[in-house]
């Protein structure tokens, strides 16, 4: 399975190398020089498809690593673009309702038609609904939008 051909075979020991020498001293084999010794051995004839060494592994773990790690700086920039998005927009949000609210203690009769059109929510089925309420604002901040861009400036200076 490992894509390795080998050959096994038996070869007479008497053709002493070093190395052979060594492994029939260190067995007890080499004392009696007159019968043959055969041992067998693998002979490697060819070797399989190589398979990615521990380095090579290491370098692409590494690409795929620096690859996410990117990713997940730009995903962070967006985030925090967005997050810095949506924060100046509810300071304006707030600014407007500010300015809303300060302009319209300002005109009683206003505050009476608008405690009317709240208490006329609150008893609807839109009330709790999402983006319900800002439409009752919607009104009035055309109405002062001179103050609003005026307190804008000022916000800004």
């Amino acid at each position: 399975s490992s894509g390795i051909n080998a050959e096994y075979g038996q070869f007479n020991l008497f053709g002493r190398s070093p190395l052979v020498t060594h492994y029939l001293n260190t067995r007890n084999l080499g004392k009696d020089l007159l019968a043959p010794k055969l041992v067998s051995r693998t002979q490697i004839e060819k070797i399989g498809p190589q398979e990615p060494t521990y380095r090579q592994i290491i370098k692409q773990a590494k690409k795929v690593y620096d690859n996410l790690e990117e990713q997940h700086e730009r995903a962070m920039k967006l985030s925090d673009a967005e997050a810095r998005r949506i924060h100046k927009r509810y300071k304006e949000e707030i600014l407007e309702l500010s300015v809303i609210q300060r302009e319209l203690f300002k005109r009683k009769n206003e505050v009476r038609v608008l405690s009317e059109k709240l208490i006329d929510y609150q008893n609807s089925d839109l009330y709790n609904q999402p983006g319900t309420f800002a439409n009752i604002f919607e009104p009035y901040a055309e109405l002062f939008k001179e103050q609003i861009e005026e307190a804008k400036k000022d916000l800004i200076d």
